[in-house]
């Protein structure tokens, strides 16, 4: 854009030279015919560019928002994986099915559910231990992106390196040592098997450290009201749902079954007859 800029500014002033040079030698040399040809020429030339540029840049777009000069605020993500457009990163369906929660299930089961894993991050967050939580969070965004997309899955494993597996990195997890080895040091970044030991060795970690005090919380309590509360919802949604036929309100008393003004007429009507023949 800044060339585009310097290009029109060098043309204009160019252009309003040749025109101030054709006008003076119009001035100036009379006598010469030729000369006067040419700069006449020259002249109507220019003339013609100036209004023909004129017209051509509309007047409801101005230079600045056709050649902007500031610098483009660059876009915030909360999360890498929307930053590299995972699909659903950081997002919760209004839609999603209503998980029925039994702490006798596995917790890595569990935790594929967005809503509960959100819900079990925050508990795991307020305990001043929620690395692991995030760190498995992330490893389940990385699954998302296709294994036939190697620069997506290698900028996002080199994002959850930096900040989980480093020594001394901002949310560093606590692996073992071949764990964390195998990984920094593997040839391989897109693999999918990348992180799996370390995710098994953290999802035991919270089995022994975080699930069994979740489950007395507060945060779970929430979770299951919201859970109720999202379950009512979307039944009193398919019972509002339910479209009825509008066949029978187009049926006519005669063709009513049902209808039984006209039948007990006529039943009147026949049994007086009746009466006036015996």
């Amino acid at each position: 854009e800044l060339k585009d800029l310097w290009r029109g500014i060098l043309f204009s002033t160019s252009s309003i030279g040749i025109w101030i040079v054709a006008y003076i030698l119009n001035e100036i040399h009379e006598e010469i015919a030729w000369l006067q040809v040419t700069s006449r020429f020259l002249l109507l030339i220019m003339a013609s560019i100036f209004v023909l540029a004129f017209f051509s840049i509309s007047s409801s777009q101005p230079l600045l928002s056709q050649m902007s000069l500031r610098k483009k605020e660059p876009r915030e993500f909360e999360t890498m994986g929307q930053a590299l457009g995972i699909p659903d990163s950081g997002l919760l369906l209004q839609r999603e099915s209503a998980l029925v929660i039994d702490p006798n299930e596995p917790l890595d089961k569990l935790l594929l559910n967005k809503r509960f894993r959100q819900s079990f991050m925050a508990f795991a967050d307020s305990c001043l231990a929620g690395e692991s939580v995030h760190f498995y969070d992330e490893v389940h965004e990385l699954a998302k992106i296709p294994v036939d997309d190697p620069v997506r899955r290698i900028y996002m494993a080199r994002h959850i390196i930096e900040k989980y597996i480093s020594a001394g990195a901002a949310m560093e997890v606590n692996i073992s040592h071949r764990s964390r080895q195998e990984i920094l040091t593997t040839l391989d970044l897109s693999h999918p098997d990348l992180f799996s030991n370390a995710l098994n060795e953290l999802v035991q970690l919270m089995k022994m450290n975080l699930a069994k005090d979740y489950w007395s919380s507060m945060f779970f309590l929430k979770f299951k009201e919201e859970a109720s509360m999202r379950t009512i919802g979307h039944e009193l949604d398919q019972m509002t749902g339910w479209n009825f036929s509008p066949r029978l309100s187009s049926v006519h008393g005669a063709d009513d079954p049902f209808h039984q003004e006209h039948p007990s007429k006529e039943f009147g009507h026949n049994s007086h007859d009746l009466d006036l023949h015996c």
